[in-house]
């Protein structure tokens, strides 16, 4: 468990790619002054406390790829502590040893430790707050009351998928209470045992519900902490939304995240170290060790972390459900909002395994899947932006023109193109430094390739147009491939500078050079 602790840590801090889309747009955002990252933020659709810690981090450690991504990294550390703490609650030391050494080698924790996100943060927070949750219940403290009202405020300033857990939460507090009242049956809300091993249900009535009105009062007092955000956000809901991917249903993304888990469903690994999470998750629920070579399943009576799946899965119910109503695309990064009650399910599914040898294997099996995963997410290329930006920056002539389909192919190129080259994005025609997601779909369904090809070769002169492209993206069908198909046309004299790798890289890319007419070309 040490060894696979260590590793964990030690991945956290690895990946060889350069920032891709969302990455590079994180950097740009937070590194406007403090007071414009508010503004920039209703063009983009994230709420901005992330922002706003990266725009201290980047004053501190600078914008280079490592530089930006380490504060992910050092909120991965973070949650490991608080993973031991979770799981050691529910099932003793050996639960939370198994819950720490598997949140330290899933792939997806190191993934989103090691990118310009805030998932990681989000992720850490949820952990923190559940804990907080789980001491309130049982006695009041003024300062756990108030720490859970910042750390909810925290997480709603930091992703929009804490409103569904926030949802979920008062869903299953408001079950408690109703719970409590019946005669031999108080359950807690966020789990059957607290950190001092006795049953919640061995708590009155009275008690049982003073502890959920401690919890929910808090949770009310750290969504305060949001209104002064909820006009951007309002706005944010009615313009921006997720034009980039379709709503999917809840099956989706179950199957989404399954592959996501392990490090990316195209590799096997990875989808047998997600169904095998999947299956800890199932043994937490319900398995009961007998002795060193049996186990029973029992769905009634097998405590400790029924409160937490529920509550996992009922958020992830709130948020796909909002997403088919509102149009707005699952991500398996969105689960950083659930995903620490499934960290804490498989870890105590783990330690209830029968002892030593199944629980040995198993936790062997799940760390060489794992492997496979943390490996992949050093080497893999997650853009092909500074490829391109190099093979531009190598060639182009001062007066060349370089035109980007579509515009979010920008930010990670970008980073590496310098300013003296003019680029342009398609269809909005300006430097795609950020993306404006505000009616992003009509705007692009609107655009003419004919007309933009005319004003390509125009801005160009006698130029050299140079082209970044990839096909296939949401709202862009036809129009990239009918810019590329114009500008082959009026300039024969084409060629491919460098060649996409879709299937190997995240963010692919093709790269065309269009010479001008009296410039001959291969």
């Amino acid at each position: 468990m040490v060894l696979l602790v260590a590793a964990g840590v030690g991945f956290r801090f690895l990946t060889r790619s350069p920032l891709w889309l969302d990455e590079a747009l994180s950097v740009n955002i937070a590194s406007l002054p403090l007071a414009d990252i508010g503004d920039a933020l209703r063009q983009d659709g994230h709420p901005p406390l992330y922002y706003w810690l990266l725009h201290l981090w980047i004053d501190l450690i600078g914008t280079g790829d490592a530089a930006v991504r380490s504060l992910s990294g050092v909120f991965g550390l973070l949650s490991l502590p608080l993973a031991y703490e979770a799981g050691r609650r529910r099932a003793g030391h050996a639960a939370g040893m198994c819950v720490l050494a598997l949140t330290a080698i899933t792939p997806w924790c190191v993934r989103y430790a090691t990118e310009a996100r805030m998932y990681s943060l989000v992720l850490t927070l949820v952990f923190a707050g559940w804990l907080l949750a789980d001491d309130l219940r049982q006695r009041p403290s003024r300062w756990r009351w108030l720490a859970l009202a910042v750390v909810t405020g925290g997480a709603l300033l930091s992703h929009y998928w804490a409103i569904h857990l926030g949802i979920a939460s008062v869903l299953l507090l408001a079950w408690t209470w109703w719970r409590a009242g019946r005669p031999n049956a108080p359950i807690g809300a966020l789990g059957e045992q607290g950190h001092t091993n006795a049953p919640i249900g061995a708590l009155g009535p009275a008690e049982v519900r003073r502890g959920v009105l401690r919890v929910a009062t808090a949770l009310a007092a750290g969504a305060m902490l949001f209104l002064p955000w909820v006009p951007a956000f309002l706005d944010q809901v009615a313009k921006t939304g997720t034009p980039w991917a379709d709503a999917g249903r809840p099956t989706a993304a179950a199957t989404e995240l399954l592959g996501a888990l392990g490090g990316g469903a195209r590799y096997a690994e990875a989808v047998l170290f997600g169904i095998g999470f999947y299956v800890l998750v199932f043994v937490g629920l319900s398995l009961l060790p007998d002795d060193r070579r049996r186990a029973v399943v029992d769905f009634a009576s097998v405590p400790g972390v029924r409160g937490e799946v529920a509550l996992g899965l009922l958020t992830a119910a709130v948020g796909t459900g909002a997403g088919l109503l509102t149009q707005a695309a699952f991500q398996a990064r969105y689960a950083a909002a659930f995903l620490p009650f499934l960290l804490v399910a498989a870890g105590v599914g783990l330690a209830r395994l029968p002892s030593p040898w199944p629980r040995r294997l198993a936790a062997g099996a799940m760390a060489l899947l794992a492997g496979v995963g943390l490996v992949a997410n050093v080497v893999d290329e997650r853009t092909q932006g500074e490829q391109v930006a190099d093979s531009i920056a190598g060639a182009a002539d001062p007066d060349d023109l370089v035109v980007i389909c579509p515009d979010q192919l920008g930010p990670a190129t970008l980073r590496s193109l310098p300013e003296t080259i003019t680029a342009v994005g398609l269809p909005a025609f300006e430097r795609p430094v950020r993306i404006d997601w505000r009616d992003y779909e009509a705007r692009n369904e609107a655009a003419d390739p004919a007309a933009d090809v005319a004003r390509i070769l125009d801005d160009a002169g006698e130029g050299t147009v140079w082209m970044v492209l990839q096909v296939g993206y949401r709202t862009y069908e036809g129009y990239c491939e009918g810019v590329l198909g114009g500008l082959q046309a009026e300039r024969p004299a084409t060629e491919l500078v460098l060649e996409g790798r879709p299937g190997e890289v995240f963010e692919p890319m093709f790269l065309y050079r269009f010479l001008p007419a009296a410039g001959g070309g291969s």
